[in-house]
């Protein structure tokens, strides 16, 4: 389901955040993705290109699960003033333990675009199984939204966030 910042279970997120089974099961999974990218002997030239979304003419889409995991990895999310991602700092990721999966996945050498979207799909499935196994409600949203949705400084009060 598609969501503006507005309708993203916030609330509901935060609470799975704190869920070590839950947090156990994706590390696991982004372990389990890390290799089979490794697999592929893709090379990050970390220019930060394709962090500026806009630029870069792509967009990057996360699962309420990937918040989950981002969220229990560390602080809180920084405000988000640009259409690029926020923790490009000085060309660099400084979210890189607790990046979504296709943060991982997503290479700019086009060489390697044959077999990013077949793992991306495998691994969105998983995602979305994953969702229901543990009751947290299924979202697929833009990363930028999602950011806004959870940073504090950019939160707006809204009924639905406290579902």
């Amino acid at each position: 389901m598609w969501l503006s910042a507005e309708d993203i279970p916030v609330k509901a997120i935060m609470k799975a955040a704190r869920r070590s089974d839950l947090i156990s099961v994706i590390q696991k999974l982004y372990a389990e993705i890390d290799s089979r990218i490794a697999e592929q002997k893709a090379t990050c030239r970390a220019c930060g290109k394709c962090c500026h979304f806009a630029n870069f003419e792509h967009r990057l889409y996360v699962t309420a699960l990937e918040a989950v995991y981002y969220l229990a990895q560390g602080n809180s999310p920084p405000s988000v003033a640009a259409d690029t991602c926020p923790h490009l700092i000085d060309g660099k990721c400084d979210a890189r333990v607790r990046r979504p999966f296709a943060c991982r996945i997503f290479y700019c050498d086009p060489e390697h675009h044959d077999w990013q979207g077949p793992l991306s799909e495998e691994y969105n499935a998983r995602l979305r199984t994953l969702h229901t196994e543990f009751n947290i409600p299924y979202i697929y949203t833009d990363w930028m939204i999602l950011l806004r949705a959870l940073s504090p400084n950019q939160q707006k009060p809204n009924k639905d966030r406290l579902k």
